[in-house]
């Protein structure tokens, strides 16, 4: 595994706007131009800031925003947890190719995704938004996952299929419950607690809305994305769904059907949402 910390340039940048240096061009020749092949690629698949935006946003970045996330990584490397991770989840399914790792800071990143880069997929994790790194050795899990099925050319749909997406996240949440069983399951879904207790309360009315045929897929993918507050539906709530799916499959076939859910993914895992839901 080839880890990329490209976040210690961004703090070269913040080092040199402390001393006085033109903002625009500081981030332009210390980050964006070092890893642009990276960067052009990041910002085209979350596209919140047009170059205009990103301008306007670098221009507004105070180093001392930074100033806890910086001292969290001087703690506690996430390099470190990152590797030790990685270990843990190859024990348990050993990918074809080594992945290679993005460690970021950007603006409105997700915390942890997976990003073609030139044909490849590459795992990512944006530093920004994190206050603590507790949930990153799953987050890297849970990704991990999501990268070996996305080495496989049939594991994505070409145009969004929801229930590719709630299986999808279901394999990947019930991965990084295997990597780290003594951590809770409503970390593993990223829920809350109370979250994660809806969603058991709950369970019938979440399949009454995603087993539903009076709904469109790009309906469904609102419903699964913002929630729903007329209904009482917490966002992403959908995919405990697909953990249960997942869960009551491997019940039935041995737990050991995990690697071949990772490495043999194919559009027919669909149909495990209906199956086993």
């Amino acid at each position: 595994m080839r880890i990329f910390s490209i976040y210690k340039d961004f703090f070269r940048f913040l080092e040199n706007i402390g001393q006085g240096s033109k903002k625009w061009g500081c981030y332009n020749s210390l980050y964006y131009e070092p890893h642009h092949r990276f960067l052009e690629i990041y910002f085209s698949r979350f596209p919140l800031l047009d170059s205009s935006g990103l301008k306007a946003r670098v221009e507004s970045v105070k180093a001392s925003d930074y100033s806890l996330l910086k001292g969290l990584i001087g703690t506690c490397p996430p390099e470190e947890i990152v590797e030790d991770a990685y270990k843990r989840a190859m024990e348990l399914v050993p990918p074809p190719q080594e992945p290679d790792v993005y460690l970021l800071v950007g603006f409105f990143s997700p915390d942890g995704f997976v990003l073609d880069l030139g044909g490849k997929p590459v795992i990512c994790f944006g530093l920004e938004r994190f206050k603590d790194f507790r949930s990153l050795k799953i987050l890297f899990s849970h990704e991990y996952a999501h990268f070996l099925m996305n080495l496989s050319e049939e594991a994505i749909p070409e145009q969004n299929d929801i229930k590719w997406m709630l299986i999808s996240e279901g394999i990947a949440t019930y991965f990084s419950f295997l990597c780290f069983p003594d951590r809770p399951l409503f970390e593993h879904l990223f829920f809350s607690r109370d979250v994660f207790n809806w969603c058991q309360e709950h369970e019938a009315d979440l399949k009454e809305i995603f087993l539903s045929k009076n709904f469109s897929d790009k309906e469904l993918e609102s419903i699964y994305a913002k929630g729903d507050p007329d209904k009482n539906f917490p966002p992403r709530s959908g995919k405990y769904l697909g953990f249960q799916a997942v869960k009551r499959y491997l019940a039935q076939q041995g737990a050991h059907k995990i690697r071949s859910l990772l490495l043999d993914s194919n559009l027919a895992l669909t149909s495990l949402f209906y199956s086993y839901i």
